[in-house]
């Protein structure tokens, strides 16, 4: 008789168990998707452009000691190539943060 008042509390305790377990797995998925990859996101986005700038800096500072027209296009048309390239890079390096992030957490 003793046996059956101690079922429901054994279940109930497994039920409390994997709710418990369900939450912290949803609250490390959260952390990680909501928190984690945004900062780390912005982070990478941050260091981009600062590297841009800085070649923009250079860049202005290269065309202001062009001597022709030809030089000026010269540089200005490796410049934008450089760019292309910085951001194409950029693109890849984004969403293999992305990946990485979604890696993690299904592991």
């Amino acid at each position: 008789m003793n046996h059956r008042p101690t079922e429901p509390r054994l279940t109930r305790a497994r039920a409390e168990t994997n709710t418990s377990a369900a939450l912290l797995v949803s609250l490390e998925t959260w952390r990680a998707v909501a928190l984690d990859l945004p900062l780390r996101l912005s982070a990478e986005m941050m260091c981009f452009a600062s590297r841009r700038l800085e070649a923009q800096a250079e860049h202005l500072s290269a065309l202001g000691r062009c001597g022709s027209v030809k030089d000026a296009v010269d540089l200005q048309s490796a410049s934008l190539s450089r760019a292309g390239s910085d951001y194409k890079a950029e693109t890849t390096t984004l969403s293999q943060d992305v990946q990485e992030t979604i890696r993690a957490k299904a592991a």
